[in-house]
């Protein structure tokens, strides 16, 4: 069997994660150090001084930048990485349907699993209830090239909540 998704992937989505938390709290301290500077200031200050206008606009500026930074980045780094993450940890934990069927066709399309997007294999498969074929999309994350399969190739796969893990080419 030939391993799509295999064990090593799952530390390097890891480091990713907490490179990307570690990035955020980086910039938090920062944040703090500075917000503290600039309290620190504002209360050595005269009374009726001409800065404290100043440092309060200095102050509300940096607060507000790191509010804005911090939807940005958590709305968008953080939440993509930690998506991929919780799906790598559902494929290493979770239960493997092994199934066979012939490929059709790739499928370029967006499609979207649990947040992560993914595009899809499509291959014939017999159902024994309905004695008939059906289409079946198993789906591989869009950054990751698509097996090389010709039409009507014969493919054991192993899938996860519709995830290609492994394959294997029978004819």
């Amino acid at each position: 069997m030939v391993e799509y998704f295999k064990e090593e992937e799952m530390s390097v989505v890891k480091k990713q994660r907490a490179n990307v938390i570690k990035g955020y709290i980086a910039v938090g301290v920062i944040y703090l150090i500075l917000s503290l500077g600039l309290m620190l200031w504002y209360g050595t200050l005269p009374y009726k001084s001409p800065t404290i206008t100043t440092v309060k606009i200095l102050h509300y500026s940096l607060t507000a930048i790191f509010v804005i930074f911090s939807f940005i980045y958590m709305g968008i780094v953080f939440k993509r990485v930690n998506r991929f993450y919780r799906l790598m940890v559902n494929l290493c934990t979770g239960i493997r349907e092994t199934s066979t069927g012939s490929f059709f066709e790739y499928s370029e399309s967006i499609q979207d699993k649990d947040g992560v997007d993914c595009k899809a294999l499509i291959f014939l498969e017999w159902n024994k209830y309905k004695k008939d074929f059906f289409e079946r999309k198993v789906l591989i994350p869009y950054e990751k090239d698509f097996p090389e399969f010709t039409e009507n190739m014969n493919v054991k796969y192993v899938t996860q909540s519709n995830l290609l893990i492994s394959y294997e080419i029978l004819s």
